[in-house]
């Protein structure tokens, strides 16, 4: 009998990653492929399906054969429709069936999943929440998302197409508007667009004059790894936004561990990168702010898979739908 394979899909607004994936969560193989998805819809679900095609004909010459596709969106998802409903960074798959094209266009069962739910997925299996049996998962990254698992088994709610949407937990009701139509946030406050608005609206209120990060914010050249870059420099209104960014995740996981009676979050995501300027602010807010956990009760973890979490929590996925 041929060794079974996987395939787990990670669906970014700028590029596709998919990977082949054995059972014990190695992964043998990356495809990288650029969404585009201004070039329309169909365009890049065929550019993902040509992918995916060259990892099963992988698996074939390797004497092994994929048995399920995974994929991760960011998004709203219909996952028993194989429907993207919508994700704010492919405007263009509004209410796209994006799982039905896949698995017609493989042949293969295809299952989909939020993204920040295959991260969790992901770092429960072979990552940094594999020991622990409730916790936390929060994404940062252009903004952030959120899993939660309760006996090492993600929680997935009443089935509504969301679930665990930490990113927007209202933590400043006067605070920034949200692209959720809300004001406040997590993620107004915590992701790389937080922190380029908070830049923005500094350089603009005449509070940034002058300096490294002003020269990036007025050549329209920056990104979040840059203003980390001028706050590890010292530059105090990009300390000022990591600052912000602590207190805002300390005050959101002393309400959700307040609410759910645990204690471990794992962070991951490219934001999380910056992690020794947040995390200090992090645990100041959480020690003023929670009332029923002991600050040194509190876990706060680093994603240990990094970037290979969403790719190996699709695969786990699939995996657990065909078992």
């Amino acid at each position: 009998m041929k060794k079974r394979l996987f395939i787990g899909i990670d669906v970014g607004g700028t590029n596709m990653r998919a990977a082949l994936v054995d059972d014990a969560g190695s992964i043998l193989h990356v495809e990288r492929i650029a969404t585009r998805s201004s070039g329309g819809a169909e365009d890049t679900s065929r550019r993902l399906i040509d992918a995916c095609r060259s990892l099963v004909a992988r698996a074939s010459k390797g004497g092994a054969r994929v048995a399920a596709v995974g994929m991760g969106v960011a998004g709203k998802i219909d996952a028993r429709q194989g429907l993207l409903i919508f994700s704010p960074n492919m405007p263009a798959m509004r209410n796209y069936p994006l799982g039905v094209e896949l698995r017609d266009g493989l042949g293969l069962p295809v299952f989909m999943e939020n993204d920040a739910n295959v991260f969790g997925l992901g770092e429960n299996w072979v990552g940094s929440g594999r020991n622990v049996d409730n916790w936390i998962g929060l994404t940062l990254g252009t903004g952030v998302g959120g899993c939660i698992f309760f006996h090492s088994r993600l929680w997935e709610g009443d089935h509504l197409g969301f679930v665990a949407e930490i990113g927007h937990l209202v933590v400043h009701p006067e605070g920034p508007a949200c692209a959720c139509g809300s004001q406040g946030c997590l993620e107004t406050h915590a992701s790389a667009t937080a922190l380029l608005k908070g830049v923005e609206n500094a350089a603009q209120n005449g509070a940034l004059l002058e300096g490294p990060l002003f020269d990036r914010w007025r050549q329209q050249s920056l990104n979040a790894e840059m203003i980390y870059q001028c706050a590890s420099a010292g530059d105090e209104t990009a300390l000022k936004l990591f600052r912000r960014m602590g207190w805002a995740l300390g005050l959101a996981l002393s309400n959700l561990f307040t609410v759910l009676g645990i204690r471990h979050a794992i962070l991951g995501g490219g934001v999380s990168a910056s992690w020794d300027l947040f995390i200090g602010p992090l645990r100041d807010s959480f020690t003023r702010y929670t009332r029923f956990l002991s600050p040194e009760e509190m876990v706060v973890m680093k994603s240990s898979l990094g970037d290979n979490a969403a790719l190996l929590g699709a695969a786990r996925h699939a995996m657990d739908q065909v078992s």
